[in-house]
C-alpha cells in the first residue's frame, strides 16, 4: 500500500454527489483504518496547490447532453454504440468536454506545476493531449479497456482466470490492437486460432461468447476483422465498431449481436449504483457489493509505481516520443508502458502499415479538434466531423446540418460561441 498519510481532496460542482462520496469514503476508512485524509470542496483551486496527483473522472452536461449526442445522429441515419469517443456523437462530447479539461491544465500550471494527471473521461485522447499540449503539465489517460479484452481472450482462450498476461497493444483509445497476447506462455491468439474464433461468418465455436461482463455484448465482430485484418482489435465489439465504418454504415440490424448501449439503460445502470453508495454511507454493510463488478484497476499500482513502491507496466495513453512511429509527436498514443519513481516511460511499439492507416486518420482528427473546441468555427468543426467514417452515409450538406442541431440541442454547455455562428 501506498506510505501514509494520502490527502484525498474530492472535487465536485454537484454539493449532493460530493457529500455522499465523502461520507462513502470516510464510512471505509473508519472501518479499514485507511490513512486516507478526505477533504472536499467544490473550488478545485482550494485544493491544487502542491497536489501530486489530479485525477478527472466527470461528465459536461451528463446523460441529458449525451441523449442529444446519440438521438439526433441517428436521424441522419447514424446509429453509434457508445457515442463518447468518435462519430458525430464523439465529436460534439469533445467539443463540451476540451475548454473545461484546459482550464483545469491551467490551474494546474499555476498551482500544482509538477503534478501527474490522470485522465479517466472520454473522449480520453484529445482530453489528454490539450493538457499536454497547452500547457505542458505531464498526462496520462488511463482506461481499462484493453486489460479487460485481453484477460476476456485469455480466458476463452481456456487460460487460468488468474494467468499472467503478457501482450503488445498500439493505437489510440478505443482503437488499438494487439500485436501479441499472452497468458502464462501460451500464446493466445494462436489458440484462439486453433479453436476456431478466427472467422468472419459468425460460426463461432461457442454460439455467443460473452464479454467481459457477461452480458452487454461478445466479440464476434472483433474475430471477424481479426480473420479479414490479420490483426485483432483490442477492445470489445461496441467500441471497435465506432472507429472502422464496416459495422455501423449501414441499413437495418447490426451485424455480429452489435447492440447499442441507450442512454436508458445508462441510466438504469447509474441508478442502483448510486443506491447502493446511499446505503452502504447510511450503514457501512460491505455486503452491499456483493456481485458487483469490483475488480482493480491500474490506477493504484501505477500510483505505488510513481511513489518509489516498485515499478509496474501496464497499458496507457501519453504523449508520441516516438514509441509509435509513424504517428505525429506530441500526439497522445496508446501502448504498454512501465511506470517507476522516475516517471512513465512508453514502449516503442510499430504498426504495421494496414493498421496505421486506419489509425492515423483518427488521430488527425483528435489533433484538430483541441484546436477546434477551444477557438475553431462551426465550419471547421463540420469539416472534421465530415471526414469521420461513420459519416460516410452523409451526402454533402448533411454533416452541416446535423451539427447544427446537435450543437443547439446541447448549447448550454459549448463554450466556444463561434461554434453556435452557423453559416448557410
Amino acid at each position: 500500500s501506498l506510505p501514509g498519510p494520502i490527502e484525498l481532496a474530492l472535487v465536485d460542482i454537484d454539493a449532493a454527489a460530493l457529500e455522499l462520496a465523502e461520507r462513502a469514503i470516510r464510512r471505509y476508512n473508519d472501518a479499514h483504518g485507511s490513512v486516507l485524509r478526505v477533504t472536499s470542496t467544490q473550488d478545485r483551486r482550494v485544493v491544487l496547490p502542491d497536489a501530486d496527483y489530479v485525477m478527472a473522472s466527470f461528465t459536461v452536461g451528463g446523460l441529458a447532453a449525451m441523449e442529444h449526442d446519440l438521438a439526433i445522429p441517428e436521424k441522419y441515419g447514424i446509429r453509434q454504440t457508445v457515442g463518447d469517443t468518435v462519430g458525430p456523437a464523439g465529436w460534439a462530447r469533445a467539443v463540451r468536454f476540451l475548454p473545461i479539461w484546459n482550464d483545469i491544465a491551467s490551474d494546474m500550471k499555476a498551482l500544482c506545476p509538477d503534478a501527474w494527471f490522470m485522465n479517466f473521461s472520454n473522449p480520453l485522447t484529445p482530453l489528454t493531449r490539450v493538457v499536454t499540449r497547452n500547457h505542458g503539465v505531464r498526462a496520462m489517460g488511463l482506461c481499462a479497456g484493453v486489460e479487460h479484452q485481453a484477460r476476456y481472450l485469455a480466458t476463452l482462450a481456456q487460460a487460468a482466470p488468474d494467468a499472467r498476461l503478457e501482450f503488445d497493444v498500439a493505437g489510440v483509445d478505443h482503437g488499438s490492437w494487439f500485436l501479441s497476447l499472452g497468458a502464462d506462455g501460451m500464446d493466445v491468439l494462436a489458440r484462439l486460432r486453433e479453436l476456431g474464433f478466427c472467422r468472419s461468418d459468425d460460426a463461432l465455436p461457442v454460439a455467443h461468447p460473452v464479454d467481459q461482463y457477461g452480458r452487454e455484448f461478445a466479440s464476434r465482430a472483433v474475430f471477424a476483422i481479426w480473420r479479414e485484418l490479420g490483426y485483432m482489435p483490442a477492445l470489445n465489439d461496441r467500441h471497435v465498431a465506432e472507429f472502422w465504418p464496416w459495422l455501423l454504415a449501414r441499413e437495418g440490424t447490426l451485424p455480429y449481436g452489435i447492440t447499442p448501449t441507450s442512454v436508458a439503460a445508462r441510466r438504469n445502470r447509474s441508478r442502483p449504483m448510486r443506491d447502493a453508495l446511499m446505503r452502504y454511507a447510511e450503514t457501512g454493510d460491505e455486503s452491499i457489493w456483493t456481485g458487483w463488478d469490483t475488480t482493480p484497476d491500474a490506477t493504484t499500482h501505477i500510483l505505488m509505481a510513481l511513489s518509489g513502491q516498485g515499478d509496474y507496466v501496464g497499458s496507457a495513453n501519453v504523449a508520441n516520443a516516438g514509441q509509435l512511429p509513424g504517428m505525429p509527436l506530441g500526439a497522445v498514443v496508446e501502448t504498454r508502458c512501465l511506470f517507476d519513481s522516475s516517471g512513465v516511460h512508453p514502449v516503442t511499439t510499430a504498426l504495421p502499415p494496414v493498421l496505421s492507416a486506419l489509425v492515423l486518420p483518427h488521430v488527425i482528427r483528435q489533433e484538430a479538434m483541441c484546436d477546434i473546441a477551444l477557438s475553431g468555427t462551426f465550419d471547421d468543426l463540420v469539416s472534421l466531423v465530415m471526414t469521420d467514417p461513420l459519416c460516410s452515409r452523409c451526402l454533402p450538406g448533411a454533416v452541416r446540418s446535423m451539427m447544427r442541431e446537435l450543437l443547439w440541442a446541447n448549447r448550454a454547455h459549448i463554450r466556444n460561441e463561434a461554434l453556435l455562428h452557423h453559416s448557410p
